[in-house]
């Protein structure tokens, strides 16, 4: 953009819903590609998890960036932030995974008993790749998507919704198309959790390190608790039902956690805190 040229904040609403459609779409029809390339080609399926992350996000954001007439540098808000954040907000994210992984393994479970067979198949189907991967690579896979959807969806997207409206509105809306964006119902509780939690600290903050830590402290989790022999068996409940003690103690654990945190984010600074300098 020019200097002194007037313009819009962007994105707006619907501008941040090309975006992260353009994200999911990107990463669906590239994944389905080389899906069906490996079963011609015979080499490794988990490679359809690849495409997504090395294209999709790279495209959508020069979309976004082109779209905006951006810079790059607008958005990688990587700004300091008080050591006191990091203890709660790990705290807070240990009980959020507990009670994500409780509420996946019973939509699984609905899923397996709701949805007859000529739908669960092809939903089964999609997982492949998913089951396919090896732990290591798995890992690596969902921690490499962190930087990439934090950047377009807190940097970019949530950016622009912050200067057009009120921050718990902007960090409903950008969590709502962050959830959207995943195009996985299983996966639309623990996508809502990341975008709304992840979203306040942008706001809070003005840095993208917070959201970074909780979604990949979150997609490590995830990562290492799957269970995808149980797509192999015929069912979606891929994360095994935590024991009992973890249960009860998790509401407390991310209540505190969530308490402690605003406690710190009211704390005075010597600089103006929030994105923007929205308090």
């Amino acid at each position: 953009m020019e200097p002194g040229e007037a313009s819009a904040p962007f994105p707006n609403l619907w501008q941040g819903g090309g975006i992260a459609l353009v994200y999911l779409a990107l990463s669906t029809w590239m994944g389905a590609l080389v899906a069906a390339a490996a079963q011609a080609f015979h080499f490794p399926l988990w490679m359809a998890l690849v495409p997504g992350l090395v294209l999709g996000f790279p495209l959508a954001l020069v979309f976004g960036l082109w779209l905006g007439r951006l810079d790059l540098w607008d958005i990688l808000t990587f700004r300091r932030v008080r050591p006191g954040v990091w203890l709660p907000l790990i705290l807070a994210h240990l009980g959020f995974f507990v009670l994500i992984a409780a509420l996946v393994h019973g939509i699984g479970r609905g899923l397996d008993h709701l949805l007859p067979e000529t739908l669960r198949g092809p939903l089964l189907k999609e997982a492949d790749p998913l089951a396919a991967a090896p732990k290591p690579v798995l890992v690596l896979l969902v921690l490499g998507a962190v930087p990439a959807e934090e950047i377009l969806f807190r940097g970019l997207i949530l950016r622009g919704l912050l200067q057009r409206h009120r921050p718990a509105l902007a960090v409903w809306l950008s969590a709502l198309l962050f959830m959207a964006a995943h195009g996985n119902p299983i996966q639309f509780p623990v996508a809502l959790m990341i975008g709304a939690t992840a979203g306040w600290y942008y706001q809070a903050t003005g840095s993208l390190w917070p959201g970074l830590l909780a979604h990949g402290l979150q997609n490590l989790l995830a990562a290492l608790y799957l269970q995808p022999e149980a797509l192999d068996s015929g069912s979606f409940a891929v994360y095994a039902l935590p024991p009992l003690p973890w249960l009860l103690a998790a509401p407390i654990v991310a209540a505190g956690g969530l308490l402690w945190l605003r406690w710190v984010f009211r704390r005075p600074l010597p600089a103006p805190t929030g994105v923007l300098e929205l308090e």
